[in-house]
């Protein structure tokens, strides 16, 4: 099973952080050439606005003449696959569980 497979099928947002900060660590671990800038290999993952800054920071990274190489052009297409998927289901798991709105008085 693939990481994005367990991110889909989380049932709250604190297992998807979980995972996510678990994959960092993972990328800290097996990435000795730092493909992945340290700007996103940062944690914790707190929110979704945290999430999805760090997606936006991958899908400019990715279309960049800096992810030319091999090396780095796999390590972030693989993380933006991943913050990718958590992006969609932090959204889906708002939307399942909706704030209650504060009511006048």
């Amino acid at each position: 099973m693939l990481i994005t497979d367990v991110i889909r099928e989380a049932v709250n947002e604190y297992e998807i952080y979980f995972l996510l900060n678990a994959y960092v660590e993972a990328v800290r671990y097996c990435d000795p050439l730092h493909h992945l800038p340290e700007a996103l290999r940062k944690l914790p993952f707190v929110s979704a606005d945290h999430v999805n800054a760090r997606l936006e920071q991958l899908k400019a990274l990715h279309g960049s003449p800096d992810a030319r190489g091999d090396g780095v052009r796999l390590v972030v297409a693989e993380a933006l696959g991943i913050l990718a998927v958590a992006s969609r289901r932090l959204e889906s798991i708002r939307g399942e569980n909706p704030q209650p709105l504060l009511e006048a008085a």
